[in-house]
């Protein structure tokens, strides 16, 4: 298969259309991204992007309640959903190609005039969504909102996406109307879409259905806070601070997750620390999966994962492990991380992950949906990091470059760590024998820069 090419458009009201043709396949997808999400909210309305989401799919003008809706939608073959991020959300719909042309105009009118019909049913949703996230003492267990939160304390990158209960259960639709005015404008929003069918017929089809329909309805764009308060953390700049959340679960099982604060955007040093993830955790053969599952079968899963938004970003590891193994799984831990901020990686470690990594980047250049999405990423941020850009950066990565970049992750001033599990709250010194290894590692980071 070729790479796909991709063309972008404007609409009328100032919305771009990030579009590929693909003439060999027999659907289409069609999204709509809005550069807004958990970030974007107060302590007061925390929950609003997501319950918006939800909401916009009760109903709308042509299609009154949601089954409607959801039938009226379905009926072009393939299906539809959203997802809110901190940062982004986005609405999609799939489909025969075919039928690609009134799907837009469907998809128009559910984006365009939802009518928030039986919210109260909706809150009962999201509520039960929400108690999966809860254990029967109402503490919470989502190790990804505890570290979110642990490490990003008072700034609203802790937000939860769910939202709190107590402020879901306020929420009215006047919230939610406020919501969508805000943010639900062309200027903050993208839409993507790849199909078979003629191109000229697509843009024009958009442009009467999301173009001339949709206009802006305010001028100015709510201010967005920052993160640059926790830049000095990722520069050494600041005395060690570890950030803790160890919360008790009677449950024969911890969940373990250990986070970092990382550059953000799109960069040579993003490459670096994708490099470096993909080194702790790209298939089994790799040093956490290969080194604490394969050889002393510790955890059932381990991974290593990267968030880069705006400014700012995360590195994470986590793990899931029983009572009884905790302590050799944090130890085993210690010593890989202890590994990888003192000596550089084997040549033939780099060259397998350098391989790998290139492969995945010439797949997206064949698969329509991420390379969209990657488009719509960099038009967000403002940025601008093409696929040949970043192969040629991993072409060029060396074993210096990636164990600079360990030091400089691990080096952080901030660190967060989650335990989940029974007792936890009594594991405080075996949590903070490991974080301590971190404690000099801004001190070899300026060394090596000075060799």
């Amino acid at each position: 298969m070729k790479s796909l090419a991709l063309n972008k458009y404007t609409l009328s009201n100032g919305v771009p259309v990030f579009y590929c043709h693909t003439p060999e396949t027999v659907c289409f997808e069609l999204s709509i991204h809005i550069n807004t999400g958990a970030r974007d909210e107060t302590e007061k309305n925390n929950g609003v992007s997501h319950f918006l989401e939800h909401m916009m799919f009760r109903g709308s003008k042509s299609y009154p309640n949601s089954i409607q809706l959801s039938k009226a939608m379905e009926s072009f073959g393939g299906e539809t959903n959203a997802m809110t991020g901190i940062e982004n959300t986005t609405y999609w719909l799939k489909g025969d190609a075919e039928k690609t042309l009134d799907a837009i105009d469907c998809f128009a009118d559910f984006f365009l005039r939802p009518n928030y019909a039986d919210l109260e049913i909706e809150r009962s949703v999201i509520l039960q969504e929400m108690a999966s996230d809860f254990n029967e003492a109402g503490d919470s267990i989502d190790t990804e909102s505890l570290a979110m939160a642990t490490l990003f304390s008072n700034h609203p990158l802790g937000n939860p996406i769910i939202g709190k209960e107590e402020i879901v259960k306020k929420i009215s639709q006047s919230d939610l109307s406020e919501k969508r005015r805000d943010y639900y404008t062309p200027n903050r929003c993208a839409i993507t879409i790849h199909t078979s069918i003629n191109e000229k017929d697509v843009i024009a089809q958009l442009e009467k259905s999301l173009g001339n329909e949709w206009t802006h309805t305010q001028d100015s764009v709510p201010n967005r806070i920052m993160a640059d308060n926790y830049i000095p953390h990722i520069n050494s700049l600041r005395k060690p601070q570890n950030a803790l959340c160890l919360q008790n679960n009677p449950d024969n099982q911890f969940a373990v997750k250990l986070v970092f604060p990382t550059v953000g955007g799109l960069s040579n040093e993003v490459v670096y620390i994708t490099f470096l993830q993909r080194i702790l955790d790209d298939g089994i053969c790799t040093r956490l999966p290969a080194n604490i599952r394969e050889k002393y079968g510790l955890v059932y899963d381990i991974s290593c994962d990267t968030q880069f938004f705006n400014e700012i970003g995360t590195f994470s590891i986590d793990a899931t492990v029983s009572e009884d193994l905790l302590p050799n799984l944090l130890e085993k831990l210690t010593q890989e991380l202890r590994n990888i901020i003192s000596e550089k990686p084997l040549q033939e470690e780099l060259d397998h992950i350098r391989f790998r990594y290139i492969f995945d980047l010439k797949q997206i250049k064949e698969t329509p949906s991420r390379l969209l999405n990657r488009e719509v990423s960099a038009y967000f941020m403002e940025q601008k990091l093409t696929l040949d850009d970043e192969i040629n950066i991993v072409k060029s990565v060396t074993t210096e470059q990636i164990l600079k970049t360990a030091q400089k992750i691990f080096g952080s001033a901030r660190r967060g760590f989650v335990l989940i599990g029974p007792k936890a709250r009594k594991k405080r010194e075996l949590v903070e024998k490991l974080l301590s290894i971190f404690d000099g590692i801004g001190d070899l980071n300026e060394k090596g820069s000075s060799n």
